[in-house]
C-alpha cells in the first residue's frame, strides 16, 4: 500500500546497494490489487506509522492521501490500531496470513535480511489467533479513515514559507 516515494524512502534505510530493485519488486506486487478481482486483502496498521514522517511531510501526505483511497475500495480493509492499545502481538513483527481456496494457508514474515513463509499448521493457528486479537483492538475502518484523514491533515498539512508551524 505505499506510494513510490514512501517505499523508496523504507527502503532506503536498508540495503541502499539493492535499492531500485527492491523498489521494482515492492510496486510490482501491488499490481494484483488492480486485477479484476483482486484478493480481499485486511490490512491492520499501527498508529505509529501514521505519525513517524518518513520521507518527509510531503511524502506523509501523499501516503496517506493514498491510504484514504483504498477506503472505498471493495477488496481492501484498513484498520489502524491505536497508540493507546499499548503492547500487542504486532510489536514483534508485521505478518502476512494468506488464505487460498484450493491451497493450504501460509503465514509469511519479514525481517531486515528475509522472508519467511510455512504452512505449519499450529503457526497458522497462532498467527489466526494473533490477527483475531489485533483486529479485535483496532478501531473499525470507517474510524480508522477518520484517524487517518486527522493526521494527514493536523501534521502534514501543506504549508508554504508564508504559513509558519506552530
Amino acid at each position: 500500500l505505499q506510494t513510490e516515494e514512501y517505499a523508496r524512502a523504507v527502503l532506503a534505510t536498508g540495503r541502499p546497494g539493492q535499492l531500485e530493485s527492491l523498489l521494482a519488486a515492492r510496486l510490482e506486487r501491488q499490481r494484483i490489487l488492480d486485477w479484476e478481482k483482486p484478493p480481499l486483502t485486511l490490512v491492520i496498521l499501527d498508529e505509529a506509522v501514521l505519525h513517524r514522517p518518513v520521507g518527509g511531510d510531503a511524502v506523509m501526505r501523499r501516503q496517506l492521501g493514498s491510504l484514504l483511497k483504498f477506503t472505498d475500495h471493495r477488496w481492501m480493509r484498513i484498520q489502524v490500531l491505536p497508540l493507546s492499545s499499548g503492547e500487542h502481538p504486532g510489536l514483534a513483527g508485521a505478518f502476512n496470513i494468506l488464505r487460498f481456496e484450493d491451497h493450504p494457508d501460509v503465514f509469511y514474515t519479514e525481517d531486515m535480511m528475509s522472508g519467511h513463509m510455512t504452512a505449519n499448521p499450529e503457526t497458522i493457528k497462532e498467527a489466526n489467533l494473533n490477527y483475531a486479537h489485533l483486529q479485535a483492538a483496532a478501531l473499525s475502518v470507517k474510524d480508522s479513515a477518520a484517524l487517518i484523514a486527522r493526521v494527514m491533515e493536523e501534521r502534514y498539512e501543506h504549508r508554504t514559507e508564508r504559513d509558519p508551524v506552530a
